[in-house]
């Protein structure tokens, strides 16, 4: 295995908890994000700032510009960028804690 995919096979449990864990679906919601992709975007965007959908769709590179339009700048009325990170982080640390007692 090459140093990229195994450096992608070591992070991407946790990358994956950052959004699909329970806990991350609860800190979102509490930070005023209702709905998977709500918080998906807002918390994966968040360190990019307050940007609208044309931007997420360029960084993300993997998901339709109007899907993504549909979300964003919408989350960013609900929840600002640094409530959006913390979050992120609140629900992703939460997970680790569960899974790495």
């Amino acid at each position: 295995m090459n140093g990229a995919r195994r450096l992608w096979a070591l992070g991407e449990p946790f990358h994956a908890l950052t959004y699909f864990a329970d806990e991350a679906r609860v800190a979102f919601r509490d930070a005023g994000l209702h709905g998977f992709w709500a918080g998906y975007f807002a918390g994966r965007a968040a360190p990019l700032g307050p940007v609208g959908p044309q931007l997420v769709t360029a960084t993300f590179a993997s998901f339709a510009p109007a899907f993504v339009a549909r979300r964003v700048p919408e989350v960013w009325t609900t929840t600002p960028p640094e409530a959006a990170l913390a979050a992120r982080l609140a629900g992703v640390d939460a997970a680790v804690q569960r899974a790495l007692p």
